[in-house]
């Protein structure tokens, strides 16, 4: 049970907190503090007890000040300590109902997540399915360091595999057999892939090409001894006569018959383009058509394509060609010997050759020029017949050239025809899985391969313990949820609830456990969770007082549920907030029968009428009541506090009169000035007997100040008490002789009841 609160500093709005020596709790202890006085700070400190969370207050550190974080509580007789760091002492179990909770557990605004369920499922299933839930996630972590160890493992091992260039599975590695006499075995398997792929490369290495061979002269100066066989000697002999007559002094020489040749396609003009005669007369245009007949255009053709053939190597194609074909040969052959020891003698002189075929190859078109020009004619032989043989004699080079190629082709493929044909590929992943074999059984790999398999096992292991647990949990779920969602929907039924809850088994789908269940609303299932904001859901069927209502069901069912509630502290945190009223009673009654069952209820409030309605419910030999006070800037304390007597009709208490001022500028200020120092002395004289007499007023209270060390803690108001005693020293609690009258501004004397409230936080 907790006894008592000695110190706690730097936590919330708690920059110093302290109890009188005498204050002590009891198995039901009731605590008012008005709102933002720091209710919630004290359940953040049990929590974080109860946690062992130092987090928790770490993150609630008082702003804007020095010094460290403490907490020291008295606990079964035994203290329990924070400095700033860690928690020491006893850690007793305690229970708290919160907005906390509501957030962790139930909802955060309107939103129900997935957080919300596992947190709510660990709840549900209590120590027992926690502890399974503890054991499944150290599990899924052992799971995941083993799989990152694994992961590592077969990384070193498939990388082995892949530098033998072997496509092989971890196991299939692993369950590698030992490899008798390895290195011998290995030696001869090389051999074997040595020798097949020479063969491969012999039967894929790429044989020499032959060269262009040029036509022959024969074929190439045959049109030097044909002529137009339509042609009549008459009809040339008339034609040259024409052309003779007209052709004197035209700027651009022309042969003859070339131009008019090309004349012929103005046959339909007036005039000859050429000659200026008229052409009305259709004898010359007879004499053209019969003399450029099919013949004449054929020989024409024949001439021209040759000039063209003898025009490339004049540019330099042929000796282009010669050249690269040749290099290309040479490293073919030299490539193929190497491979097979069958060479080549294949020569040619490129430039040589090259140079002759070019020089030939100029004269015959100077011939072939002339024959362009009198295509009628025939050339003699003598002409061409010197540059004809040279021609010839190049070609003989090159064909000579290409037939020692094409032999030593066939001796190529006579040689692979000759070989036997292995399967490379199978030759090489024999001796890949040879070589793993050998690698395999290496000191260093084995000791891998030995802590992977250790590796699996425990993986297996985990796996199994894993399945155990989670059906182990299953088993403990339904048990608790069995009664559980009856239990809730019986709360909920007394609390006036327009729903009800169906729990399910958990969902399993994460790392941790959920809880599933479902809202059901005139007896139709609505999901807690939805994304879709048109879907029914948590978020839109239920009003704040219901999802607050739903929280206080679920807090209440599982403590009531928790088998070690005999030694749980319930903290209960404004559990009333945004309910309606009429559950008011109802709430008081649950507490009531938690104060037979628990160690100790404590509840913090700030409705005095709640609290009373406690007070007057609940066994008043076990209750103790106290309330936050503050008494000086920075300052608070738990003091006793009369629940009855701050419970009395509003407008009977001085405070309270003061309040409505500030609040409606109810009173006369006059009475209201002089309440302030009423409403100090009240404050004072209650905070602590032992210093101030029943009858002390403020006067006295300063002086006792002044005379107090430092640490006191109402030490921090004496300053603001002088100022407050100066405003109010005409205004005492009776006339005072000779005193000068004087007015009162409402605006002043507000701000005056605002200090006063503020160093009176926590009082009747």
């Amino acid at each position: 049970m907790l006894q008592k609160i000695i110190d706690i500093q730097k936590i919330g709005r708690f920059e110093k907190l302290t109890a009188p020596g005498a204050l002590r709790f009891s198995k039901v202890t009731l605590i008012f503090g008005e709102n933002g006085w720091g209710k919630s700070t004290l359940a953040d400190i049990l929590r974080s007890l109860t946690r062992n969370h130092p987090d928790i207050i770490k993150g609630r550190k008082t702003l804007a000040t020095g010094g460290s974080q403490k907490v020291l509580l008295l606990v079964d007789g035994q203290q329990c300590a924070f400095d700033g760091a860690v928690w020491t002492g006893t850690r007793p179990r305690i229970a708290i109902f919160d907005q906390a909770f509501i957030n962790e557990n139930v909802f955060s605004g309107d939103s129900v997540s997935l957080d919300h369920m596992k947190r709510q499922y660990g709840l549900v299933v209590g120590a027992e399915g926690v502890a399974l839930i503890g054991q499944a996630v150290d599990i899924d972590r052992q799971l995941k360091e083993v799989g990152q160890e694994l992961a590592e493992k077969d990384q070193y091992l498939t990388t082995i595999s892949a530098a033998l260039n072997l496509r092989m599975t971890t196991d299939a590695f692993s369950d590698l057999a030992v490899l008798d006499a390895a290195d011998e075995q290995i030696a001869s398997k090389e051999v074997e892939v040595r020798r097949a792929t020479e063969k491969e490369q012999i039967r894929l290495a790429a044989l020499p090409h032959i060269v262009p061979v040029p036509t022959s002269a024969a074929e190439l100066t045959a049109v030097f001894r044909q002529t137009p066989d339509q042609v009549t000697t008459d009809l040339h002999r008339t034609l040259q006569d024409h052309v003779a007559r007209h052709a004197t002094g035209h700027p651009t020489p022309v042969a003859q018959e070339t131009w008019l040749e090309m004349g012929l396609a103005f046959d339909a003009a007036y005039e000859c383009p050429y000659c200026g005669q008229k052409l009305q007369d259709r004898s010359l245009l007879d004499l053209y058509a019969a003399y450029f007949s099919e013949a004449y255009k054929s020989l024409a053709g024949s001439v021209q394509q040759r000039r063209k053939t003898l025009e490339r190597y004049g540019r330099g194609d042929f000796r282009q060609a010669l050249a690269g074909t040749t290099d290309s040969n040479r490293a073919v052959i030299a490539n193929l010997k190497a491979l097979t020891g069958e060479g080549s003698d294949a020569v040619l002189d490129v430039t040589e050759i090259a140079t002759r075929m070019e020089d030939a190859a100029a004269g015959l078109d100077l011939v072939f020029q002339s024959k362009q020009e009198d295509l009628v004619s025939q050339i003699e032989e003598s002409v061409y017949e010197t540059l004809a043989r040279q021609w010839d004699e190049g070609r003989a080079a090159v064909v000579a050239y290409n037939e020692e190629i094409a032999a030593f082709g066939q001796r190529i493929d006579n040689i692979r025809r000759v070989q036997e044909s292995a399967n490379l590929g199978s030759l090489r992943n024999e001796l890949a899985v040879l070589q793993a074999r050998r690698k395999r059984h290496e000191a260093a790999v084995a000791t891998i391969v030995d802590e992977r398999r250790t590796l699996l096992s425990k993986q297996k292991k985990l796996r199994a313990q894993k399945e155990d647990l989670r059906g182990k949990l299953t088993a403990h779920t339904s048990r608790v949820t069995s009664t559980l969602g009856a239990t809730i929907n019986a709360y909920l039924d007394r609390l006036g609830a327009g729903f009800q809850i169906d729990y399910q088994p958990p969902n399993y789908k994460g790392k941790e456990p959920a809880a599933d269940y479902s809202i059901l609303i005139n007896r139709t299932a609505v999901p807690p969770r939805a994304d879709d904001i048109a879907a029914p859901s948590f978020k839109n069927t239920l009003s704040s007082a219901d999802k607050s209502v739903l929280a206080l069901a679920l807090f209440l069912a599982t403590v009531n549920s928790d088998r070690n509630l005999a030694e749980t502290i319930v903290v209960l945190d404004d559990p009333f907030t945004s309910m309606d009223e009429f559950r008011r009673t109802f709430t008081v009654n649950e507490i009531n029968k938690l104060t037979d069952r628990a160690a100790q209820v404590i509840v913090l409030s700030h409705e005095l009428g709640f609290l009373r309605l406690l007070w007057d419910r609940i066994d008043q030999g076990k209750i103790t009541s106290c309330a936050i006070q503050t008494g000086a800037p920075g300052i608070a304390s738990l003091a006793a506090f009369d629940l009855e007597k701050a419970t009395q009709p509003r407008h009977e208490t001085e405070r309270m009169k003061m309040i409505n001022f500030i609040d409606a500028t109810e009173g006369e200020p006059g009475e209201i000035r002089a309440l302030l120092r009423k409403v100090l002395e009240h404050f004072y004289r209650n905070g602590d007997s032992e210093i101030f007499a029943p009858d002390e007023l403020l006067d006295g209270i300063i002086r006792k100040l002044e005379t107090l060390p430092a640490d006191y803690r109402y030490k921090g108001a004496l300053e603001e008490l002088r100022e407050i005693n100066f405003y109010t020293r005409n205004f005492h609690h009776a006339p005072v002789a000779g005193s000068v009258s004087e007015s009162t501004s409402i605006e002043e004397l507000r701000t005056y009841c605002r200090r006063v409230r503020e160093l009176t936080r926590g009082s009747p």
